[in-house]
């Protein structure tokens, strides 16, 4: 029984690191779902639930006065993200990316909650690796993708990831290559299993 939810950092691989931390246990994943194609350069940071005006609006900036408020998902939307979250939860194993699963789940034992940061240089010459960009475009895509992602956490449940003891395990994942970051975390999480039993 091997629960792990995952928040990561933009440009800190956790796209990469989910899916094979998922396939290395041997257990689901419930990823970020995929973005409309607005833009080969524009990334939904809140994974699902925005229209194509907010998803537009949240690519190119905030014309018009639009805010965060505005760019969140409304009260059903999150309804629905917990839902998924609690289905997946309710089967005792999983990995979860994002979501603000940390939060939804932190009271849940099984579960081990990760989190991958690093400073934001090392993150853009990660994001300009893994997603082909240029220094510019990833350094803009941080700075949208940091701001909707901790607005979304902060709004929503008050909590700040970043904090000690919301998360087990914080590892800076553009120092340790993402396929050791994939074993760290799989064995922290098996060790937390065995540890239960």
């Amino acid at each position: 029984m091997t629960l792990v939810t995952i928040s990561a950092s933009y440009g800190c691989g956790g796209s990469r690191i989910a899916p094979a931390l998922a396939e290395r246990l041997g257990v689901p994943l419930l990823g970020r779902p995929p973005a409309p194609d607005l833009d080969p350069e524009v990334e939904e940071p809140s994974g699902r639930l925005l229209s194509r005006v907010a998803s537009l609006a949240l690519a190119w900036g905030t014309p018009g006065g639009m805010g965060l408020d505005e760019l969140l998902p409304d009260s059903s939307g999150r309804d629905e993200i917990e839902r998924e979250i609690r289905e997946l939860a309710a089967g005792g194993e999983g990995v979860i990316l994002g979501r603000g699963a940390a939060v939804i789940l932190h009271d849940d034992e099984r579960a081990l909650h990760v989190l991958l940061d690093a400073s934001k240089e090392a993150r853009v010459r990660q994001a300009m690796e893994i997603e082909s960009l240029d220094q510019e475009a990833a350094e803009r895509r941080l700075a949208r993708v940091d701001r909707f992602r901790r607005a979304y956490v902060e709004t929503f449940y008050g909590v700040d990831l970043h904090e000690p003891g919301v998360c087990h395990l914080v590892i800076d994942s553009t120092a340790i290559s993402l396929d050791d970051c994939v074993e760290l975390i799989a064995a922290a999480a098996m060790s937390r299993s065995s540890r239960r039993r």
